[in-house]
């Protein structure tokens, strides 16, 4: 089994500038990343250090029709935790042999293009593998 290293979790917010202001009063604002937009995904997200290796990272759906914004409409604003692997491929192959269920692979423009995929754990949670 290839190694999982935390990185973040993904909140759902309404509005990420809002959301911003908010934390950067919390956690100081030198925590506060860019707004990414990543495009295959349908979102704007920011990342909030919280912690040595640690953060939070604000989600807000750009799309109506997108499966966040749908999230977000019923009320979940939880969305996954998300974890770094040094070989996707390798990752997503260990974890659907322990009944995870892929989602596809996308690069990220958060993650300067580098590949991530969500799964579905068999418990319904969802994941995020980021290579590194």
């Amino acid at each position: 089994m290839n190694k999982l290293i935390y990185h973040h979790t993904g909140l759902i917010v309404n509005n990420i500038k809002d959301s911003i202001l908010h934390y950067s009063s919390v956690f100081g604002p030198e925590s506060v990343s860019e707004i990414y937009t990543v495009t295959s995904q349908d979102v704007k997200v920011c990342f909030i250090k919280n912690g040595q290796e640690s953060y939070i990272e604000l989600v807000e759906s750009i799309n109506e029709d997108s499966p966040v914004n749908k999230m977000f409409k019923k009320k979940i604003s939880y969305y996954h935790v998300a974890y770094k692997v040094d070989n996707i491929s390798n990752s997503i192959n260990d974890l659907e042999n322990l009944n995870y269920k892929s989602l596809g692979v996308f690069n990220s423009e958060a993650f300067n293009d580098k590949k991530c995929s969500f799964l579905f754990n068999p418990d319904g949670h969802l994941i995020e593998l980021i290579e590194h």
